[in-house]
């Protein structure tokens, strides 16, 4: 009699790990969302090119039969048309009115999401989304309007939205590359979740300006991955990575 030894896998030590329940709470959050700003299921399933008795299936409880685990793909992708239904309602403010059109009318600006070619790929009405865009497309972001209006400046980053710029810039960058070379996504996103130090279902967080579901990157992840993808574009692999202090202190012990 041949003995069977089942072995449980080793849990995840990523720091930042959204168990099964986690991911459907943040997923009917999605929903809600979606729904506070006028997208129920079926729209909301119809957008996804999925079936709104999916979705369902997505919500419901772990424990129950009925309970389909989401992929990390598909989750991205309604928290992101959650997040950029939220955008839509927030460029309110950023409205200018029209001059000497009798009635008092006004204009949102409608801002371009440029790709890495040049090619116009989003247009959106929030500075911020429209940003976080164009830095995932490897792009830049421009201005169009539909008369001659004064143009508004783009929006100002501090100091931890230039960090999350510079990783969603640095995380198409290695992406790209890895397409490049004929390697699969899921081993790019492999190799950003452990700079990042995330599992696959918490990775988009990184790169959201929505704060309530944004997880702020830090100058040392940032500089993790500015440094893979130098690696790579040398024709190196992903060398182990040593901060500028770390550097300059090794340099004085030899001294």
């Amino acid at each position: 009699m041949e003995l069977q030894i089942e072995i449980e896998a080793e849990p995840s030590k990523a720091l930042y790990q959204l168990t099964d329940s986690e991911i459907v709470a943040a997923f009917r959050d999605a929903e809600a969302l979606l729904s506070s700003h006028g997208l129920d299921r079926d729209a909301a399933a119809s957008a996804l090119g999925l079936s709104p008795i999916t979705l369902k299936a997505y919500s419901r409880g772990v424990s129950t039969v009925a309970h389909r685990r989401i992929p990390a793909e598909t989750f991205d992708r309604i928290r992101d048309l959650a997040v950029d239904a939220y955008w839509k309602a927030a460029a309110h403010p950023y409205r200018v009115e029209q001059a000497g059109s009798g009635e008092r009318f006004y204009l949102i600006p409608n801002w371009h999401a440029h790709d890495s070619t040049g090619l116009v790929r989003y247009r959106h009405p929030h500075p911020l989304r429209i940003r976080e865009v164009a830095d995932k497309l490897g792009g830049h972001v421009s201005i169009a309007w539909s008369v001659d209006t004064p143009r508004p400046k783009p929006a100002q980053l501090d100091t931890p939205a230039s960090l999350r710029s510079r990783w969603r810039i640095g995380t198409w960058q290695l992406r790209d590359q890895f397409d490049y070379l004929g390697r699969a996504a899921a081993e790019a996103d492999a190799t950003l979740c452990k700079i990042a130090d995330c599992c696959r279902y918490s990775l988009w967080s990184f790169s959201t300006e929505y704060a309530p579901w944004r997880t702020q990157v830090t100058t040392s992840q940032v500089e993790r991955l500015e440094a893979a993808v130098a690696d790579i574009e040398r024709g190196d692999d992903i060398q182990p990575f040593e901060s500028a202090v770390r550097k300059a202190m090794a340099d004085l012990e030899d001294f």
